[in-house]
């Protein structure tokens, strides 16, 4: 096995060459920050692709089913909203990512005003919630999810 050095050298670069390209990186900061929304259905925006009109999410190995990205909230870290949507409210993915923000003391902030997506009242509380395609609440992920109030989520 060869020394770095001997790598290096080896790519026709030397180690002075490159501890001062770091030091200039250094010294022009961090790069830009990376996308810091996060999508109705709990994971970073930065993890979904659209071709051909169709959206895809895959925050992970997991892939979500979200079929539309949905930009909802501005967080310290992405990378916090890595769960699973199992219900609605506290057991959707959003809510969970949410808690690790909380957990952790970092903040987040939401980039949409919080009202029913079905009634459009905003003076109840509102949650995120997985529906059918027609709307109908669900207990899984469906690809579709809104924000309802406790009444919208419970009519049948």
């Amino acid at each position: 096995m060869s020394s770095a050095e001997d790598a290096l050298k080896a790519m026709g670069l030397s180690v002075e060459e490159v501890l001062e390209a770091e030091e200039e990186l250094r010294e022009q900061g961090r790069p830009r920050r990376s996308d810091p929304r996060v999508c109705l259905c709990g994971h970073a925006v930065a993890r979904h692709t659209t071709v051909n009109g169709i959206t895809f999410c895959k925050p992970a190995r997991m892939e979500c089913p979200c079929k539309n990205c949905r930009p909802v909230l501005e967080a310290d870290d992405t990378r916090k909203f890595l769960r699973r949507t199992d219900g609605g409210g506290k057991l959707h993915a959003l809510t969970r990512g949410m808690i690790s923000h909380v957990e952790t003391g970092k903040t987040i902030k939401w980039v949409v005003d919080l009202k029913c997506d079905r009634c459009g009242q905003n003076d109840e509380n509102v949650v995120p919630v997985p529906v059918t395609q027609s709307g109908q609440a669900t207990t899984y992920a469906t690809g579709f999810d809104a924000l309802l109030c406790h009444r919208c989520r419970t009519e049948v």
